[in-house]
C-alpha cells in the first residue's frame, strides 16, 4: 500500500492551510463584474433616460414579445425626444397596426412619409381615413 512518511503530513497540512488562506484573500479581492461607482451608474441611467435610442430599443424588445401595448409608450417617448426620426414613426405605426388601431397607424405612416420627402417636393395625396 502507501508508505506515508511522518514528515510529509505536516507539509501537506501546511500547504493545505496556505491554499485556504490564499483562496480566501483572492476571493475577497476579486470582483469578476467590476464595481463601478454609484455616480457613474447614476450618470449612465440619466443619460439613458434622455436618449431616444434607449426607448426605441426597449420598444423593439416589447414588440419581439408581442406586447405592442407596452411598446407604443416607449415609441412615443422616443418620438418626443427626437421628432425628426422616421424610423420611430414607422415602428410605432406598425405597432398600432398590429393592435388594430388603423387610423393612428396611418397617421404615423403619413408623418414618416412627410419626413422622408426631400425638401422642395410636396406630396400629392395623403391617406387620412380608414373605414
Amino acid at each position: 500500500m502507501f508508505n506515508l512518511r511522518i514528515k510529509t503530513i505536516p507539509v501537506i497540512l501546511c500547504l493545505g492551510g496556505f491554499s485556504v488562506i490564499a483562496f480566501y484573500i483572492w476571493s475577497t479581492s476579486y470582483d469578476p463584474y467590476g464595481s463601478p461607482s454609484i455616480d457613474k451608474l447614476q450618470s449612465d441611467y440619466t443619460n439613458a433616460l434622455n436618449d431616444p435610442q434607449y426607448y426605441f430599443e426597449k420598444a423593439k424588445h416589447y414588440v419581439d414579445l408581442a406586447r405592442q401595448d407596452l411598446a407604443v409608450p416607449d415609441y412615443s417617448k422616443a418620438i418626443e425626444l427626437d421628432p425628426e426620426n422616421v424610423f420611430y414613426y414607422w415602428e410605432r405605426g406598425r405597432a398600432y397596426w398590429v393592435m388594430s388601431q388603423y387610423q393612428k397607424s396611418l397617421d404615423d405612416y403619413d408623418k414618416a412619409i412627410e419626413l422622408e420627402i426631400p425638401q422642395g417636393l410636396e406630396r400629392k395625396a395623403k391617406v387620412t381615413l380608414i373605414s
